[in-house]
């Protein structure tokens, strides 16, 4: 037992509640997943692409495809367009580092939350990167300054600024931007080609979100408010959990949970270690949604946990998370995950899929459409969706790419028609 366990032991033993802390509520697997399901819009569709955002606590965006079809999966008629427009033009939602120095996609008000919670992560890394670099401070700043007096006149790209500045490829020009965004002077916005590539246009921060401070919200009661809306949105979760997903120090999450004490409850999960918090006064939620759901690569739900025996077998594990605890895309049934799934260039575009075992064959054609609808939205144009009938574990051949987890045999499951 923790001291701050004995410590609320002691406090509700002078308050003559003796029983409050062992008289814990005991929940199954199914009603826990189930309400981690609903938060995250699984089991019931999200009404909106900004609910769907607030209520993962911000869209994963290490790959630039991922917010799409994470949200693809949770909102019916979605439109790529629809996302587009929330990002580079309304500016509803914007992208930062954040949680274990990953990017995501925010709401504003989430996003100053966020950006205020893991400074004292994010600002450490410019010190690093000037070190590793061998910029100066006094380089670093004159050259940022001429980077944000050139965005004056409208965005550009790394290239882009590296031409008008006449900066030499010698000097890490990405590197700069990329601490210039972490420190909120700018913001990665549209790619100016493919919506799938990585390449950005950078606008001044002032310039497109205006009132938009990172660093209106104290950071202790920001790293609280974050921590909170974790619990609220992924429990049941373990102060590890709160650790992994935040990329915080235990001792920093378990203080942020002691001082919302009153915000959070204790709670048993059959099979599961603990102890396990979920907002208090949540309801036991029965149902964690029937239908399949095609998740992306890194999607908040399969990878916002650092015990994930809660989705999928252990031994199962390696063919989901690689070495580094990146989750494949995934297909998830009633909260666990039943395969995974992967888009293909060649020998033809498709979409390809794996189930870990058998099962009635409602669940191969839900999977099948949601996956249908994936590749239409990747790919611009209905393409075939394959099953793979086997796969190596991702740490298989000295270790493999969660981003394409499949290869081998292929079973041609359906095909859709060229428009």
């Amino acid at each position: 037992m923790s001291r701050w366990h004995r410590r609320r032991r002691e406090a509700h033993e002078q308050d003559g509640d003796e029983g409050a802390l062992t008289d814990v509520t005991t929940l199954t697997a199914d009603e826990a997943l189930a309400g981690a399901a609903r938060h995250h819009s699984l089991s019931t569709p999200g009404s909106s692409i900004e609910e769907i955002a607030s209520e993962l606590v911000g869209l994963h965006n290490t790959s630039p495809v991922s917010p799409y079809l994470s949200v693809l999966a949770r909102l019916p008629g979605f439109s790529r367009a629809d996302l587009d427009g929330l990002m580079w033009s309304s500016w509803r939602l914007a992208r930062i580092r954040a949680m274990r120095l990953t990017m995501f996609v925010f709401p504003r008000e989430l996003l100053e939350i966020a950006a205020a919670a893991t400074r004292r992560i994010s600002e450490p890394l410019t010190a690093r990167w000037l070190r590793d670099s061998g910029i100066s401070q006094e380089v670093f700043d004159r050259l940022s300054a001429d980077v944000y007096a050139a965005l004056a006149d409208g965005p550009l790209t790394v290239r882009g600024l590296r031409r008008v500045l006449e900066v030499p490829q010698s000097v890490d020009l990405s590197g700069m931007v990329s601490r210039m965004c972490d420190v909120g002077q700018l913001v990665g916005g549209a790619p100016p080609r493919s919506w799938r590539s990585s390449v950005r246009e950078y606008h001044r921060w002032e310039d497109v979100l205006p009132d938009v401070d990172p660093r209106r919200w104290d950071e202790g009661v920001a790293v609280r408010e974050l921590i909170q809306r974790y619990v609220r949105s992924y429990g049941p979760v373990t102060i590890d959990d709160m650790s992994w997903w935040t990329g915080f120090t235990k001792r920093r999450c378990r203080s942020a949970l002691e001082a919302l004490d009153a915000q959070v409850e204790e709670v048993a999960v059959d099979g599961w270690p603990g102890p396990l918090y979920r907002a208090a006064g949540s309801d036991s939620e029965l149902e964690p949604g029937s239908g399949v759901k095609a998740l992306p690569l890194l999607d908040p739900y399969v990878q916002g946990y650092r015990d994930r025996s809660r989705f999928v077998d252990p031994a199962r594990n390696s063919f989901v998370y690689d070495g580094g605890g990146n989750a494949t895309a995934t297909l998830v049934h009633r909260g666990r995950i039943i395969g995974v799934w992967q888009v293909a260039g060649e020998p033809a575009e498709s979409v390809r899929y794996h189930l870990f075992a058998g099962g009635p064959a409602s669940i191969r054609r839900g999977a099948e459409a949601e996956l249908a609808a994936a590749g239409s939205l990747y790919f611009d144009r209905s393409v075939d969706v394959v099953e793979r009938t086997s796969m190596k574990p991702l740490n298989a051949d000295g270790g493999r790419s969660a981003s394409h987890p499949l290869d081998s045999r292929l079973r041609r499951a359906s095909r859709r028609p060229r428009v």
